[in-house]
């Protein structure tokens, strides 16, 4: 079983994230008070080559889960839950525009238009010949407005965006991957251990993805509380993000000054069968931290498995002051969340 505890810092206890910018005080603020506050679009990974079985549609949803989208998908177009292809997850309380995949033969004149009245409206329809995977998009771009913040939030929110900016936005997974009461890791180890068994495997895959993302989060609260957020460590897989390239850390001196250029970050671990696994301190470090959850590797071995940067640096976001509030506009690599920057800047 996953246990909390950790300092005063704390974002949320429940799911090991803390503050980076916890000596600077926040914006405050209401957040997602209307969907439309909220706004999210995927940019793809690639463009669609114009031909194949599949349709590639440009979905825009208010106020609908993800699994909901898929759920009336499912029904509309009489799919199986495997036939709809999803880049990403999105959140329920916002004005989102994805990309989902659906065979083209499950397609009749006007079924599209019919999806309407169930809340889904599909903004461009294009042909491709593969499925759509998870984690197929470069990213999401984000238009958020932040209601009621304190005086002088400008300033305060920009003093917090500086400090980000030079180190990097710590790469939590946000409270949204845990569920609403922050049970979804101890589902998932259940399903992992047996004990537990859904109809829906793509339910089931996000249960158990929420026991490793608790994982990363752990890891890297430890190496934010031990200083070792911007710090590589002997053995350390590190990441170059031009390239998103992978490789060892075997002389950390001669790495920091990429390091500290924000060229290159040091990697914390997904576990699974092919993960690329640290050596030495990071090794250490990391097998500590599942070691304190009653853990082992080998829980995993059915996994996919990877590594996951520690942070990401931020680019392309604007601040503006608006009536009744502020409003950032920024892009994000995919798989990070807009709510764990939200969170630093506004503290509330």
């Amino acid at each position: 079983m996953f246990h909390g505890g950790g300092p005063r810092a704390f974002m949320d206890e429940r799911v090991g994230r803390i503050y980076l910018t916890h000596d600077l005080p926040g914006a405050g603020g209401r957040l997602k008070e209307r969907p439309e506050d909220f706004f999210v679009e995927e940019i793809p990974l690639y463009p669609c080559t114009g031909e194949g079985d599949f349709a590639f549609l440009l979905v825009e949803t208010v106020n609908l889960s993800t699994l909901d989208l898929v759920a009336r998908l499912r029904r509309h177009l009489a799919l199986e839950d495997h036939e709809v292809g999803l880049a990403g997850w999105k959140d329920k309380r916002a004005v989102t525009r994805q990309w989902v995949s659906v065979p083209r033969a499950h397609i009749s004149q006007g079924s599209l238009g019919d999806l309407s009245a169930w809340g889904v409206s599909i903004l461009e329809e294009r042909r491709h010949p593969h499925k759509l995977r998870t984690g197929h998009l470069l990213g999401n771009r984000f238009s958020i407005f932040i209601r009621e913040p304190k005086p002088q939030a400008v300033a305060l929110a920009r003093a917090v965006l500086g400090q980000l900016q030079a180190s990097g936005l710590p790469n939590f997974y946000g409270s949204q991957r845990f569920g609403a009461s922050g049970d979804n890791p101890d589902e998932g180890l259940a399903i992992l251990r047996g004990k537990r068994r859904l109809r829906s495997p793509r339910k089931e895959k996000l249960l158990v993805s929420s026991s490793t993302s608790l994982l990363f989060n752990l890891t890297l609260k430890e190496r934010l509380e031990r200083g070792l957020f911007t710090r590589l460590l002997r053995g350390d897989i590190a990441k170059k993000h031009d390239t998103g390239g992978l490789f060892h850390v075997i002389d950390p001196a001669a790495e920091q000054e990429r390091a500290d250029r924000l060229e290159i970050s040091p990697t914390g671990p997904i576990w699974g069968k092919k993960m690329m696994e640290a050596r030495d301190e990071a090794a250490a470090l990391e097998r500590e931290i599942l070691g304190r959850q009653g853990l082992t590797p080998d829980i995993f071995r059915k996994q996919p498995g990877s590594r996951r940067t520690l942070r990401i640096p931020l680019k392309q976001i604007t601040l503006r002051e608006e009536p009744d509030g502020l409003r950032l506009e920024f892009f994000l690599p995919k798989g990070s969340y807009a709510t764990v920057l939200l969170d630093e800047i506004m503290k509330s």
